[in-house]
């Protein structure tokens, strides 16, 4: 099956993701609205995640148009979500849109299979997660003012893992300089054995 593969920013009320002149605001809300009300009926695990999709990738046939598969990136690039998937149906693919209507009202950019699939693939590395950790080193990096991060070494599936800890919000980093035990939760990323698991996004549970 002969297909193309697109980006394009995620489609937001208060925002110019569209060509100038082709969609305008009411109908961009109308659009946004639209789509977040089918979102809990017909994606029931991704309903909390939509809004913070930043960039969507598309899979759509050739010589129909149709949206075959999508994913859904945060503004940092990392996979969020991915759909069709279990009992979700799609956000583009579950609606009238083509590839041809995309490319019309979107700044789309066309990307390779390699790239798509590598992304599709990248979803099922990353996981939500929550852990307990009291032997644990801080370390900090000079990136965007300085941001302080932990490492530490945990049994994860019956082997010994070092995890690198990322936060998403400085409170956090600066709180967990007076804890001697911390509860964390975050995205758990798994590249396999060889590599160390990263916890993305991390929130300190108080």
């Amino acid at each position: 099956m002969a297909t193309t593969y697109i980006q394009f920013d995620a489609p937001k009320s208060d925002n110019q993701t569209a060509k100038d002149g082709l969609i305008n605001s009411v109908f961009k809300k109308a659009l946004v609205g639209f789509l977040t009300k089918v979102i809990p009926k017909a994606n029931p695990d991704f309903n909390d995640k939509i809004d913070a999709v930043q960039y969507w990738l598309l899979e759509c046939d050739n010589y129909t148009g149709i949206p075959e598969r999508e994913i859904g990136l945060d503004k940092e690039g990392l996979v969020i979500l991915k759909m069709p998937f279990k009992d979700n149906y799609g956000y583009w693919t579950d609606n009238n849109l083509l590839l041809n209507d995309f490319k019309e009202h979107f700044v789309v950019s066309e990307i390779s299979r390699d790239s798509f699939e590598q992304n599709w693939e990248l979803f099922d590395k990353i996981s939500n997660f929550e852990i307990e950790v009291s032997d644990f080193q801080i370390l900090s990096t000079g990136a965007n003012g300085g941001h302080i991060y932990l490492t530490t070494e945990f049994n994860h599936n019956g082997q010994q893992r070092k995890l690198v800890i990322y936060f998403a919000d400085k409170l956090d980093e600066h709180k967990i300089k007076t804890r001697a035990k911390l509860k964390l939760s975050g995205r758990l990323f798994d590249e396999g054995i060889q590599q160390s698991l990263s916890l993305l996004d991390t929130k300190l549970i108080d």
